[in-house]
């Protein structure tokens, strides 16, 4: 009986982590708005997400953002070189790049591919 408990625990915790997914939260839909406007856009990353690695990635986007990322609150700020449509959609590499899944936009897990379409242009 202990061992069909312990199997059953051992079961259910793997199923878990089989379906969590690596996300970052956007801003609201109006507060997003604002943010693509300015070009000035953050993403608050899930605890999964290491500060070093969306620093590292940003360094491979230099020419298109300049990447800010605090530990603290786990909140990524982007700011475009030039706010285009081009510099925003290698915002939603960068998110692959460090391996983001989905992104939750007003209550919504999207997709990256998804809210890169349809957001960041």
């Amino acid at each position: 009986m202990k061992k069909l408990i312990l199997l059953s625990v051992f079961s259910l915790v793997t199923w878990i982590n089989l379906d969590a997914q690596v996300y970052a939260v956007a801003a609201s839909k109006d507060v997003f708005a604002s943010q693509k406007s300015s070009g000035v856009i953050t993403f608050q990353f899930g605890a999964d997400v290491l500060p070093e690695t969306v620093l590292t990635q940003g360094e491979n986007f230099t020419e298109y953002f300049t990447t800010v990322f605090d530990a603290g609150s786990y909140v990524g700020t982007f700011t475009m070189k030039e706010n285009v449509e081009m510099n925003r959609l290698m915002l939603g590499r960068l998110l692959i790049g460090c391996g983001v899944e989905v992104i939750e936009f007003e209550g919504v897990q999207l997709p990256v591919y998804q809210f890169s379409n349809e957001q960041l242009k």
